[in-house]
């Protein structure tokens, strides 16, 4: 019974990182950052999003978010809005990553 919790856990924290990197795609192009940023915005609004296991795949979105968001075609506002969320969640993450959104 334990095994198969822990396999449960392991496959969600694997299609959690796979919708990750999926949104880190989306959100390196111009038709696709709205709709990505808004999603992960949401997601950035849990607690959980900030968990150990998912931290590599979201620090790679948000640096997407912060390269691309004030380029012609993206949305500024709406990639301030999801770094100024992670900022404030960001004593969840390791130092190196707060360091990065500070």
């Amino acid at each position: 019974m334990l095994y198969q919790a822990m396999n449960m856990m392991d496959r969600h924290i694997q299609q959690t990182c796979d919708r990750l990197n999926c949104i880190k795609q989306h959100l390196a192009t111009p038709s696709g950052f709205q709709n990505a940023a808004r999603e992960l915005l949401e997601w950035c609004s849990d607690l959980r999003a900030f968990q150990r296991a998912f931290e590599e795949n979201l620090m790679s979105c948000l640096t997407v978010v912060s390269r691309v968001s004030a380029q012609p075609g993206f949305d500024l506002d709406l990639g301030y809005r999801l770094l100024a969320v992670c900022a404030a969640h960001r004593d969840k993450l390791t130092a190196k990553s707060a360091g990065k959104i500070a």
